[in-house]
């Protein structure tokens, strides 16, 4: 295990902006962190220049404070999970994981011990004498972590590690992964522009757009205290209302009003957090002076949910509510009110 540091790197340019744009953060020893950002925020760029499969124009990437960059890849302790995966289709389960020890020149009773290991650890012991493309995608998705994990990586980096599975599959391996690397305890940085992925399978929270880090930290805090607007719609949160704040409301047309915590002048954004909110009729006294229009409803158990459109023409949004009214909820086009606890709004100044 290592603590992995990346500090002021900076790599190429695309569209006239820098795809690695001064980016800095630290996984701590036995942390796992995801990098979380949409397409093109430099994610993948990122990993690659700590992998060593790309040089970075400048910046320094760091193990335990000792600069990594001056390391051909396969001398500087990381394991590379790729979204790909990359097996080879004509060579069996054990043949793909011992591949990296073999050009390492591991002696073949250490690499054989190796293999036998990383095959229990993953669950497919079973499938060792198996070509790895009669196998299933989430058979593929072990083989790749256990070829990953083969050369006993200091810090192991997973590139959408989940990406190519459909959401089924996905919740399955979303706790299997995370118990894997609770047991592994290896330094893990992961690859996702999915938020779920993110959650279920990092303790660290590093979000980027444009090729910089927006904010970094622990999950919980990232998730509940994003520090911009920015942040918070790459992590959830939906605009519920913003306009001037007079009186201690900030009212938009279309929307209604919404109270803030400190009366006074100038543009505010209010945001909420979909599982703070909830879909009434108009009239109830939780209504936080907020409306929206139904757009369509759908069971969830014993609960409805409503999706619900809040402003209109190119400034509208949308968000899954669950129903809480008495009745049957109100037919699309019709308004409801917006319930949300106060506490945990977070408003930005324009």
């Amino acid at each position: 295990m290592a603590t992995l540091t990346v500090r002021d790197l900076t790599h190429g340019y695309e569209a006239g902006r820098r795809v690695v744009d001064g980016v800095s953060f630290e996984v701590a020893d036995g942390r796992v962190a995801a990098l979380l950002g949409p397409s093109g925020s430099g994610k993948t760029t990122i990993l690659r220049a700590i992998a060593g499969l790309e040089r970075p124009e400048g910046g320094d990437v760091l193990l335990d404070g000792a600069s990594v960059l001056g390391r051909a890849p396969h001398r500087r302790g990381v394991g590379l999970m790729f979204q790909e995966l990359a097996l080879f289709p004509h060579l069996d389960v054990r043949a793909n994981v011992a591949f990296g020890l073999r050009m390492a020149r591991w002696p073949r009773d250490r690499r054989e011990r190796r293999v036998d290991e990383l095959l229990a650890l993953v669950g497919i012991e079973s499938l060792g004498e198996r070509r790895v493309d009669a196998l299933s995608g989430g058979e593929r998705q072990r083989v790749g972590l256990a070829r990953a994990l083969a050369p006993e990586p200091a810090v192991l980096l997973l590139d959408e590690p989940l990406g190519a599975l459909d959401e089924a599959r996905k919740r399955e391996l979303r706790r299997e992964l995370r118990a894997l690397l609770e047991r592994l305890e290896t330094t893990a940085l992961l690859v996702s522009h999915d938020l779920r992925d993110a959650q279920a399978l990092a303790d660290d929270l590093v979000v980027l757009d444009a090729g910089r880090v927006l904010q970094a930290g622990p999950m919980r805090t990232v998730l509940a205290e994003p520090v911009s607007p920015e942040v918070a719609s790459m992590v959830g949160w939906v605009r519920l209302a913003e306009g001037e704040a007079r009186h201690g409301r900030v009212e938009e047309e279309s929307v209604g009003s919404v109270a803030v915590p400190e009366p006074g002048d100038g543009p505010v954004l209010v945001m909420a957090h979909p599982s703070a909110m909830a879909a009434l009729p108009v009239g109830d006294a939780r209504d936080s002076g907020a409306h929206g229009t139904v757009i369509g409803a759908q069971p969830e158990g014993p609960l409805r949910v409503l999706e619900v459109a809040i402003g209109t023409g190119p400034s509208t949004r949308y968000v899954d509510l669950r129903w809480e009214g008495q009745d049957e909820p109100p037919l699309p086009g019709k308004p409801v009110a917006l319930a949300v606890d106060p506490a945990t709004l977070r408003y930005y100044e324009r």
